[in-house]
């Protein structure tokens, strides 16, 4: 009997599907990714071999080595109400358009008083302009625009986590404390101390109890 050949075929696969959904992730990556704002100032901190993370949520204070002061906080809801405590305080207004922008804005080293010029200005401007740092007094520390900041921060901080401990124990929830935020203090290696010790000094006057020091990573000895 003789052998039945079957017809060879080369097999097909429809790669439409695989397509559509290439592009369906990439529209997805670029409606949902949010660009770093340019930092207004780097410092080389020290080194050392912790191995203690960034927190998630933190205020942070970042002092160059010229001891200009920035500040920054990486929540951004808080951020927005810290913002309009000090409006308050210092009776700056800001429209609601300008407030948005700061909490983007990164890490900040203007006035209260310039704060509203400079959020006005188009992206690229911003990055020119050369940040004096946030106002400090050595003597008359509660009066300082970075107490205030860092007095703020602190009282919105606890009512931050007062409700995200609520919300967590309603709803049953485990209670991430990592998602609580923290305070920390990046300095440049160079900066002097004398300017350092005032800002640990601002944060005990804020009643900060508890504070990091970020260093640069450094690679620990091999036994």
């Amino acid at each position: 009997m003789p052998k039945v050949s079957m017809p060879r075929s080369t097999p097909s696969l429809d790669m439409t599907p695989m397509v559509d959904l290439a592009f369906l992730l990439v529209t997805f990556f670029m409606l949902t990714a949010s660009f770093r704002s340019p930092e207004p100032v780097f410092v080389d901190p020290p080194t050392s071999t912790t191995d203690v993370q960034i927190p998630k949520q933190v205020f942070l204070v970042t002092v160059d080595e010229t001891g200009k002061v920035f500040i920054d906080l990486t929540n951004p809801a808080v951020k927005e109400l810290v913002l309009k405590d000090m409006m308050k305080e210092f009776k700056v207004s800001m429209d609601s358009q300008n407030v948005k922008k700061f909490s983007g804005a990164g890490p900040m080293g203007l006035s209260m008083q310039d704060i509203p010029r400079f959020l006005a200005l188009e992206v690229s401007k911003r990055e020119k302009i050369q940040q004096g740092g946030i106002p400090y007094d050595t003597v008359n520390i509660k009066k300082s625009q970075l107490y205030l900041w860092a007095y703020n921060a602190r009282l919105r901080a606890h009512d931050d986590f007062t409700q995200r401990k609520f919300l967590a124990k309603e709803r049953g929830l485990p209670f991430d404390k990592e998602n609580y935020i923290q305070f920390a203090i990046k300095a440049d290696g160079r900066t002097k101390y004398d300017v350092l010790k005032h800002v640990i000094q601002v944060f005990r006057e804020a009643k900060v109890k508890n504070f990091q020091m970020i260093t640069g990573l450094e690679s620990k000895p091999i036994d």
